[in-house]
């Protein structure tokens, strides 16, 4: 940390015990508080003014950047820890300092609190910090312009349930805080990167990942996209993984996280009842390999490598078969691997990625396709596996199985021969 910004000395006297145990085990198990801020806020309430503000300052002096989450995670929740959050900002002279301060400042209904964030932004400033002042709740004749609006986009996921999120703020007194994230449905939050930047540089910046990616792209809600970046972290914590230090450094620019879980988007345009009582939609749900994002859809071959030896026998069988009684064991191993495969665990992983399709399809304009994406994923909700296969699921196998083996062949075919021919 730069010597400007190290936090003033001024008011950093010695902790009683309880905070510094209570700051101690912050440090210990930040990752668990910034899932659930509930229990700090209880524990700090108990606290005096006095010693709410030495914990706040015992944080800032740490310099982390998990040290902005954590603040990021307490700002706005109580009145009296806003005052005492207020005047420790007041001695850490640093960017992110004011923009805690702004914060505070915009979304507090406390004059107490706002004279408090004014009082830290005017000691800022005093000590060479560029920052701007807090503006006047009601200005008597001046109204200054509301700050735009935050933007978000969503890519298409591949066959792997990987996918793009990304998501622009706007920042205070212009520009923009953008944030770009590749996740995963298995393992969560695989890449995170946040930049300063324009909106025009922000729109230019995600039209561009088309023409180097398999991805179509399309708006959505912010704070969706949001959610899917809180959710995936969350997944890769659940998994012992480790979150990049980017994420920590940007995560309080994003703002409040959403409530999970989430409820995917494609929901406020299509409802499931009226999908279900359309059971030729989910009859169709084969026909979807013929859309772009899903031709790309295969299972890895380790899923289905216990049933290529069964294949390989139906296939190159020596008996004499029918061509129909061929096909119909050949249908009985895809049935087989569809039931075997999706168990309940992988329909749930299906259905959200079947559901998150759906809405890239219907902004894309494809309604009809979007309406048979979720009814495939609907259909996974209520799928036995035992008489009835899934059309979804049959065909994914199927194709997984059959490209496969012709990629088999076709290598056998341009490997040379044991015979050197002149």
């Amino acid at each position: 940390m730069d010597q400007k910004n190290q936090p003033s000395k001024k008011k950093s006297g010695l902790l009683s015990p309880p905070v510094e145990a209570l700051a101690k085990e912050v440090e210990e198990k930040i990752p668990s508080w910034l899932q659930d801020a509930h229990p700090l806020l209880e524990k700090l309430e108990s606290f005096s003014p006095e010693e709410q503000e030495a914990f706040f300052l015992y944080l800032i002096k740490k310099g982390s950047a998990q040290v902005l989450a954590i603040l990021e995670a307490l700002c706005g929740k109580k009145e009296r820890l806003d005052l005492a959050l207020a005047k420790s900002l007041g001695h850490w002279a640093s960017p992110q300092a004011a923009a805690l301060l702004h914060r505070l400042g915009v979304s507090t209904p406390s004059k107490e609190v706002a004279k408090s964030v004014r009082k830290s932004i005017f000691r800022l400033r005093s000590k060479g910090l560029a920052i701007e002042e807090l503006a006047e709740p009601s200005p008597a004749v001046y109204l200054p312009t509301r700050p735009k609006t935050s933007e978000g986009f969503l890519s298409s996921i591949e066959s792997g349930g990987a996918r793009l999120v990304f998501l622009a703020r706007p920042q205070i007194p212009q520009g923009m805080v953008a944030f770009s994230a590749l996740i995963r449905d298995t393992e969560g939050l695989v890449e995170f990167h946040g930049f300063e930047t324009s909106r025009k540089n922000f729109r230019e910046y995600v039209a561009a990942f088309p023409s180097k990616y398999p991805w179509e792209i399309v708006e959505a809600d912010p704070e969706y996209c949001h959610g899917l970046i809180i959710e995936a972290s969350e997944i890769t914590q659940k998994k012992e993984g480790v979150l990049s230090a980017q994420f920590f450094k940007w995560r309080s620019f994003m703002g409040s996280a959403p409530l999970l879980p989430l409820k995917p988007l494609i929901y406020h345009y299509l409802k499931d009842k009226e999908i279900k009582s359309r059971p030729d939609l989910l009859e169709r749900s084969a026909s979807l390999f013929q859309v772009l994002p899903f031709q790309t859809w295969f299972l890895e071959d380790e899923e289905f490598q216990k049933y290529l030896p069964l294949y390989e026998e139906a296939s190159a069988s020596r008996l004499i078969l029918t061509p129909y009684q061929k096909e119909s064991r050949l249908m009985d191993i895809y049935r087989q691997a569809a039931r075997e495969i999706f168990d309940e665990r992988r329909r749930l992983l299906y259905r959200r990625r079947l559901e998150e399709m759906a809405y890239v399809l219907w902004k894309k304009g494809q309604q009809n396709e979007a309406r048979i994406s979720l009814a495939a994923a609907v259909g996974l909700e209520e799928e036995s596996g035992l008489l009835s296969p899934h059309p979804f699921l049959l065909e994914l196998v199927k194709r997984s199985l059959t490209i496969h083996m012709a990629r088999e062949e076709k290598k056998k075919e341009e490997q040379p021969g044991l015979i050197i021919r002149p």
